[in-house]
């Protein structure tokens, strides 16, 4: 297998067709499965380049006749339609533009003067996981919100409904967050993993059986506790963050 950037970048290419792309939900499903076949033998580098997608395209044209999948003229089309969507992804600069935002809204908060200073603070440190959010998920979940481990210099405050899609009150509310080891935390942020209201893990589509188990991870996963008021926000994940 290649060694890819796509690898890199695949849940914020998938963000990229869900905010920006311009498709619908089937057509971001098949871009994504299009471009994990192509990055099994190309390296899609951040710089690439109309000459490159031609050499691809011919490549794939003298190959397909030899596989099983993805063996027509109409495949064809799409691979190259999907490796430019992919290009139109890396030009935009689409995650420097999502870090753009957020800082912004940073800087909003930040220079509010409606809201007390004391607030402002908070509501800015609850953005990287820390301060009065922080102290407010360990009082609550006393370690690890899927396996309990307690060493809290480890773990991370994480926000289930996005800091950035959220308001000031849901930024620094105690059910709007899982304090998570550092895998359990990346997976949740990327939308590799959701949970049910039951509290049951959900498994994106994109973390297949083979990642899941070099994860140590499968179906027994679930939040120690769940409460009412955790169902909205995960509700909002399952449906805006999870990629499906």
């Amino acid at each position: 297998m290649a060694t890819t950037y796509f690898n890199e970048v695949e849940s914020d290419f998938y963000r990229y067709l869900t905010i920006a792309g311009g498709v619908n939900s089937h057509s971001r499903t098949n871009y994504m499965a299009w471009l994990k076949f192509l990055s099994e033998s190309y390296p899609l580098p951040p710089n690439l380049s109309e000459s490159d997608i031609d050499n691809i395209i011919a490549t794939e044209e003298s190959l397909r006749r030899f596989r099983d999948k993805y063996k027509t003229p109409r495949d064809m089309i799409n691979f190259k339609s999907a490796l430019r969507k992919y290009r139109a992804f890396l030009i935009s600069d689409f995650r420097h533009q999502q870090e753009e935002t957020v800082l912004a809204e940073t800087r909003k908060v930040a220079s509010d003067t409606t809201i007390a200073k004391t607030e402002r603070t908070a509501i800015t440190r609850a953005r990287v996981g820390q301060g009065v959010f922080r102290e407010r998920l360990i009082d609550f979940w006393h370690g690890c919100s899927i396996s309990a481990f307690s060493h809290y210099d480890i773990l991370l405050a994480s926000h289930i409904k996005p800091w950035r899609l959220s308001d000031n009150l849901q930024r620094l509310d105690v059910f709007n967050g899982l304090l998570l080891l550092p895998n359990f935390d990346r997976l949740f942020d990327k939308g590799y993993i959701s949970f049910g209201n039951d509290g049951k893990i959900i498994f994106s589509r994109y973390l297949v059986a083979s990642d899941r188990i070099l994860l140590g991870m499968d179906d027994s996963i679930h939040l120690l506790k769940i409460e009412d008021a955790h169902r909205p926000y995960l509700k909002f994940h399952r449906e805006n963050c999870l990629m499906v």
